[in-house]
């Protein structure tokens, strides 16, 4: 009854550890971008920001465009806040508006959350064979979930029988 019990114990936390999702730290971007208050970089980009991100005037890259965010999310939040700060190509800096390094950097994480966001959703709408990079790790990962799946039931099923 003793080792019943223990089996059962052993199968809770493989059911907690291995079957629901993992709550891991986010990397990258995702992480850097969540430092900043986006509920305040959205007012300041909504407010100084959209004239030129909207229409794409001057070549600004228009949120909602996957095309014009898939590359430059390839670069660091640092380089973008930088560009935006210091101008880049033909955006002056600050975008010709008054707003401390803070607010730019702040306006430009909401922005990078946003365009990622799009650019991933539109990533995951493509069909599998056109998904790319990241094909294996997926199968890898479904492979290791339905192993452990596999175990649990055998066990479950072990169980049961004495």
């Amino acid at each position: 009854m003793l080792m019943h019990g223990f089996a059962l114990a052993v199968l809770a936390f493989m059911a907690q550890s291995f079957l629901s999702p993992a709550l891991a730290e986010p990397t990258g971007l995702e992480r850097d971008v969540r430092s900043y208050n986006l509920a305040r970089g959205r007012v300041i980009f909504t407010d100084k920001c959209v004239y030129c991100h909207e229409s794409g005037r001057k070549g600004a890259p228009v949120l909602g465009d996957v095309e014009d965010w898939s590359q430059r999310l390839n670069q660091s939040l640092d380089t973008m806040i930088a560009h935006a700060i210091n101008g880049h190509g033909k955006m002056p800096a600050r975008g010709d508006q008054d707003l401390s390094d803070q607010d730019v950097a702040t306006a430009v994480a909401y922005v990078v959350y946003r365009a990622s966001d799009l650019v991933a959703t539109e990533i995951d709408a493509l069909p599998p064979t056109a998904a790319g990079v990241g094909d294996d790790k997926a199968k890898e990962r479904s492979t290791s979930d339905q192993a452990v799946v596999h175990m649990f039931l055998l066990l479950l099923n072990h169980l049961e029988s004495e």
